[in-house]
């Protein structure tokens, strides 16, 4: 049997923080600097083509570890291993052609396509950061471009403000993909578009994705969304990843206490089926001075006093191959009936499985 592929992005117990500015009472005093705790040794990894999901509450940490893989913030700890190369290591020219393999996404395309610059030049404005290339050249490669994303090849001239919701996320997912990266960070492409638009873009993905070969990096808080893309999911909680394994699989049979309160959290349509009993209370920790011990101890209902002080490592769930969960106690809680606990994620409208 030959050996398993080495991933093309692995993270190793990355940590970023971001330091706060000490009062001038606090600097007189003495007291000790602080950081916000944003990712806290997180391990994961993505497969050339393959799609990890990374889903959590907003402030779980998703967008600071995908910028981080991006190297759009540096590191304070940790390796960020891309064909086993460490890049947060990297500097000057060496980081700029790295630079080809992985691009963003990003949330808001309003804010992210500069409302100065023409179509021809927001797309094709990383390739001239990369290549000497003429202005005829340029726009040549853009119109090309435009139609894989489903764009028009004749609006070359046109102004970001021209375009819809989904025609902006367009544009900054043709810009992303100019230099035919390898991996593609994805943060909410999906954010503040409607449910038709939401399935275009999706299935657009999707596509690009076994035409070409790009792993994906999807942040979002769509389980839909997530069912429907990803291979694998990563749940994260106060920057940590809680649980990790087969989307379908985790998202059917959730194992750490987080994900199944976060799962059941997800709005149904169906007035007929079942509300979901599984609830969380107690406030959420800070990511100043995170708590010892497991981070979701304060508000999970099957903590016991080990959960308090010891920090459970991601380790694998029994009877679920492919399946790691951050809980102590998984084999007690890893399953609970079906009538108390909603875990279908909402399908997607029938516009997102229909050809694109």
């Amino acid at each position: 049997m030959s050996a398993p592929l080495a991933p093309l992005l692995e993270t190793r117990g990355v940590v970023k923080h971001f330091p706060l500015h000490r009062t001038a009472s606090e600097f007189l005093r003495g007291a000790p600097a602080r950081a916000i705790h944003a990712v806290d040794g997180v391990s994961v990894s993505v497969a050339a083509g393959e799609t990890l999901g990374l889903i959590g509450e907003s402030g779980s940490g998703k967008t600071t570890l995908g910028w981080v893989i991006a190297r759009l913030y540096p590191s304070t700890g940790g390796q960020v291993l891309f064909d086993g190369v460490d890049v947060s290591r990297l500097s000057g020219v060496h980081l700029r052609r790295w630079r080809r393999n992985v691009q963003v996404v990003f949330q808001d395309p309003v804010g992210s396509l500069d409302p100065r610059l023409r179509v021809w030049q927001i797309v094709g404005e990383p390739i001239q950061a990369q290549e000497s290339v003429s202005r005829s050249r340029l726009r040549e490669r853009v119109a090309e471009l435009l139609p894989t994303v489903g764009l028009p090849s004749d609006c070359l001239d046109q102004y970001p403000h021209e375009f819809s919701g989904g025609g902006r996320q367009r544009l900054s997912l043709a810009r992303a993909l100019s230099l035919s990266p390898r991996l593609v960070v994805l943060d909410e492409p999906t954010s503040a578009l409607d449910v038709a638009v939401q399935a275009q873009i999706l299935n657009r993905l999707v596509t690009l994705q076994r035409e070409r070969g790009f792993a994906y990096v999807l942040i979002t808080h769509n389980v839909a969304a997530v069912r429907f893309v990803a291979d694998r999911v990563a749940v994260m909680y106060l920057g940590q990843v809680v649980e990790v394994g087969p989307v379908r699989d985790l998202l059917e049979h959730p194992a750490h206490p987080y994900t199944k309160a976060l799962l059941a959290a997800v709005p149904v349509a169906d007035a007929r089926r079942r509300r979901a009993r599984y609830r969380v209370t107690g406030e959420i920790p800070t990511l100043v001075r995170p708590p010892p011990g497991c981070r979701f101890a304060a508000r999970c209902p099957f903590v016991i006093d080990r959960c308090r002080v010891e920090e459970p490592p991601l380790r694998e769930v029994p009877g679920r191959p492919g399946r790691q969960a951050a809980c102590h106690r998984v084999e007690e809680v890893g399953d609970i009936p079906p009538e108390t606990l909603r875990t279908q994620a909402p399908p997607l409208p029938e516009a997102a499985v229909a050809a694109p």
